[in-house]
């Protein structure tokens, strides 16, 4: 059997457990004072007591009726625990309302009600919050049924004043009987409360077990993100292995087997030898155009497409677009044009440096800055993100720093304040400046 329908048949014995105990109480109230009246001690009978008791019938019904709706309303409270809280929050006050009502007809002289208000209150209960307000409201119930504490305030009539007119066997065998009913619903109620938490611990315990599996689901996806890296890595080698072999290791195995000639035929026929130089230099052009094509395939799609200040500001504007992060790009080169090799380290930094600010540093503010001093062009890229104490070198930083090494640049970087990186890179600008004109 289920904890699920273990825990509905406790319910319902519960629910059937109370009314037959409603039942007792408040049939045993009305039965007392018709036979009070009946045996002309109605005089007696309310000299012993301080207020009127209510018609026989009306307590009868009230008690039942109250009882009936209040079970309606927790039954209703529990259909609607996770699909609307307000229906179930106005559920749970009318099943109080309706308690208080119902041990207010047997004149408190039954207070076991409130054991189904708190296993339904208990079993709702998620948070730090609503245990607050759980115990709060447990404790201002239980101040209005308790008899002890509250019967003085409404002169209410014992349930030992209505056993008066009957004789002293049958009043101890119904307060026995009353008494084994409400210790049977507080059996009832433990048992309940030892299945909630049951219930609880073991769901705890499920989602502790999904969290690990969670956590090493992700330890084996970094591992298998690092393997794809490296394997990417290592396809790419292989890649670039064949074009050097195909393209530049092709044409320098003809230019070496063409200088061998012309050293053999030199003092032969110079006429012949400065033929074999012209087809010699023929394939040393024709492999570095070779080389330039292989090495463009490395560059980034947007470079080929725009220009470099163009290319930026669309890589920056997509990326503003994709995380809603603000970035704010001032450039004060110009013209800002650089030789391949050279843009491709600009667009590479700046593109990884906004990339770690946004997934690293939870960034919403990018600031970056490119300018120039003598032959020196300076990215300095700042965010407002979480920063760091003490930094360590991811593949972002670690593939940065390697692109501007072959530039003979540097890189700085501090997580004091956010993030900040500012790389240096010297830049050929005369020759660059002379291509322009």
């Amino acid at each position: 059997m289920s904890r699920e329908r273990a825990f509905s048949y406790l319910q319902q014995a519960t629910y059937l457990l109370n009314f037959g105990v409603v039942v007792l109480v408040a049939g045993t109230m009305a039965y007392s004072i018709f036979a009070i009246v009946g045996a002309m001690e109605a005089e007696a009978f309310l000299s012993l007591i301080q207020v009127r008791p209510w018609k026989p019938w009306t307590m009868l019904l009230m008690a039942v009726l109250c009882y009936l709706f209040m079970v309606l309303f927790s039954c209703m409270g529990q259909l609607w625990e996770d699909k609307n809280r307000l229906v179930k929050r106005a559920a749970v006050v009318a099943e109080i309302g309706f308690c208080i009502a119902a041990t207010a007809a047997m004149n408190m002289n039954y207070n076991g009600l409130v054991l189904i208000v708190v296993a339904d209150m208990v079993r709702g209960q998620k948070g730090s919050r609503q245990k607050l307000v759980l115990g709060i409201a447990l404790v201002g119930l239980y101040t209005l049924v308790n008899d002890h504490l509250m019967g003085s305030f409404f002169h209410r009539i014992s349930w030992e004043t209505f056993l008066t007119c009957y004789s002293a066997s049958t009043q101890t065998f119904l307060q026995s009987l009353l008494s084994v009913l409400g210790s049977l619903n507080l059996v009832l109620f433990i048992l309940s409360m030892v299945m909630l938490i049951q219930g609880e611990y073991r769901e705890r315990e499920r989602i502790l077990q999904l969290n690990l599996q969670l956590e090493e689901a992700n330890r084996k996806l970094k591992e298998f993100a690092k393997e794809a890296e490296k394997n990417a890595e290592m396809r790419e080698r292989n890649r670039l292995a064949r074009e050097i072999h195909d393209t530049l290791g092709h044409a320098l195995t003809g230019i070496v087997a063409g200088i061998d000639a012309c050293l053999t035929m030199i003092d032969i026929s110079s006429e012949t030898t400065k033929k074999q130089l012209e087809k010699i230099g023929d394939v040393a052009r024709q492999g570095i155009t070779d080389v330039r094509r292989s090495v463009k395939k490395l560059r980034p799609d947007m470079l080929e497409k725009l220009a470099l200040e163009d290319a930026i500001a669309k890589m920056l504007k997509d990326t503003e677009e994709t995380s809603g992060a603000e970035i704010v790009f001032h450039n004060s080169v110009k013209p800002f044009c650089f030789h391949e090799d050279e843009e491709e380290v600009i667009y590479r930094v700046i593109q990884e440096a906004t990339t770690n600010a946004i997934r690293h540093g939870h960034a919403d503010e990018i600031w970056i800055a490119v300018s120039k001093a003598e032959q020196w062009l300076t990215i300095r890229v700042k965010d407002n993100g979480i920063g760091c104490a003490t930094v360590e070198e991811g593949f972002g930083l670690k593939h940065m720093q390697e692109r501007i090494n072959l530039l003979d640049g540097s890189l700085q970087y501090d997580g004091k304040d956010g993030f900040c990186i500012i790389a240096r890179i010297p830049i050929r600008w005369g020759e660059e400046y002379e291509n322009e004109g």
